[in-house]
């Protein structure tokens, strides 16, 4: 189950990869894409706040004798791929700590189905924060897109955000998610009201897991539950698109459990050679 989000996760790619260049500081040149080197220390390149997933490492004895690898550190790693990993080669000392969580959820053939499988709390809470939504919006749209426009309001929104959230957005990031969009598989999604966006959600979609890598809405209209209305529609349209998962990717935010989201743990690894 682990093993399919990680695989069909974005994080992978070499498109993602090398979007995550614009967001490092370091001036170390990149090792096979993925990973940097910096005082005979073996990193991901890519630091741990801008991707939820990584892949599996391999290195053989030759590669880590030429590159003078002293230490690895490693960080959101799945519990099978540091198995994996430490199965090819033997170092002096292993450390393996707890680290992120990230929150899926396994999505049954319908809406109605994924409704019966929530608790009785978490269901008729849903249902009344909806109605709530509806009872103040009525007619909106809820809405897919690539176009640039979208995504000058998807940032404009976000940066209206308050606390942490609303400093996120600078212009480095800004261009990072730019790049990202204009690549495959990407998606905005948003909830479109009297021809404004009122929340919205920045969406991976691979073959069978939709991401969701980040997500803003307009706190202005916080009692309205327009956060909850929208992950609401996020979840049916994945189901209705006949995906198996959903994947809220790290944070431990209660809203993803009281959808019906399963944890899994990831770890960060440090090796001496």
């Amino acid at each position: 189950m682990v093993k399919d989000l990680v695989a069909n996760s974005p994080f992978i790619d070499i498109g993602f990869t090398q979007s995550g260049a614009k967001l490092n500081n370091s001036k170390s040149e990149p090792i096979f894409d993925y990973y940097k080197l910096e005082s005979n220390t073996l990193e991901f390149q890519i630091d741990r706040d801008f991707t939820d997933y990584r892949i599996t490492p391999y290195f053989s004895e030759d590669q880590i004798k030429d590159l003078k690898i002293e230490y690895f550190q490693f960080d959101s790693l799945s519990y099978f791929q540091i198995s994996q990993f430490l199965n090819h080669n033997t170092f002096n000392s292993i450390e393996i700590v707890k680290s992120d969580i990230s929150v899926f959820l396994e999505l049954p053939e319908s809406y109605e189905i994924y409704l019966s499988a929530l608790s009785k709390k978490n269901r008729h809470e849903l249902k009344r924060k909806k109605r709530i939504f509806v009872d103040k919006f009525g007619d909106i749209s809820f809405e897919k897109s690539k176009n640039s426009d979208i995504f000058d309001e998807f940032v404009r929104l976000h940066k209206k955000s308050t606390g942490v959230k609303g400093k996120y957005m600078t212009k480095t990031v800004q261009d990072f998610y730019r790049s990202l969009i204009e690549q495959d598989n990407w998606y905005i999604y948003y909830i479109n009201y009297n021809d404004s966006m009122i929340s919205s959600a920045f969406v991976y979609e691979s073959e069978i897991v939709d991401y969701l890598y980040n997500s803003c809405r307009d706190h202005s209209l916080e009692e309205f539950n327009t956060g909850t209305y929208l992950n609401d529609q996020l979840l049916k349209n994945s189901i209705n698109n006949k995906k198996r998962y959903f994947d809220y990717l790290k944070g431990e935010e209660k809203y993803k459990f009281n959808f019906g989201g399963q944890v899994h743990q990831l770890y960060d690894l440090k090796i001496k050679v």
